[in-house]
């Protein structure tokens, strides 16, 4: 098999395979969005007016303010993976961007949104590894369009 075959079939199972990831990143946001202003219960995931482990009182417009900071997370990360599936250069930046968000919004919820700081460390981590390991992974410009 071709050698530059090989890479290029390495750079598009791992860029699908963090679109998916990210996708997936993006739609669990929702929950933080869907708790506060009360359009579902979801076990592990109670209603609060606090954060940070309850050290800062938001009170009930706080808790859906913060709620919309996650839903936009959610959105973002759904679109950023849509570019990291279709190879634009524009999503790894984005996606690092919404990670680093992503943190400072999950310590806020913490401690149950624990797990989306690590997942978003795994993000920020596949991110840099696209950057440098596949230089070239955000344009693919040795694929034809329909090929990705």
């Amino acid at each position: 098999m071709n050698a530059s075959l090989v890479r290029s079939t390495d750079r598009r199972v791992f860029r699908r395979a963090l679109a998916v990831v990210v996708a997936m990143h993006g739609l669990i946001h929702l929950i933080g969005f869907v708790v506060p202003w009360g359009i579902a219960h979801v076990e592990g995931f109670s209603y609060r007016t606090s954060a940070l482990i309850g050290a800062i009182a938001l009170g009930d417009a706080g808790a859906r303010a913060v709620g919309i900071i996650w839903l936009a997370c959610a959105i973002g990360f759904v679109i950023a993976a849509v570019g990291i599936w279709r190879g634009d250069a524009w999503a790894l930046p984005l996606t690092a961007a919404l990670a680093v968000l992503s943190i400072v919004v999950c310590v806020l919820g913490l401690p149950e949104a624990i797990a989306g700081i690590v997942v978003n460390a795994v993000i920020l981590g596949a991110v840099t590894v696209a950057a440098f390991v596949y230089p070239s992974l955000p344009s693919l410009p040795n694929l034809p369009r329909t090929a990705r």
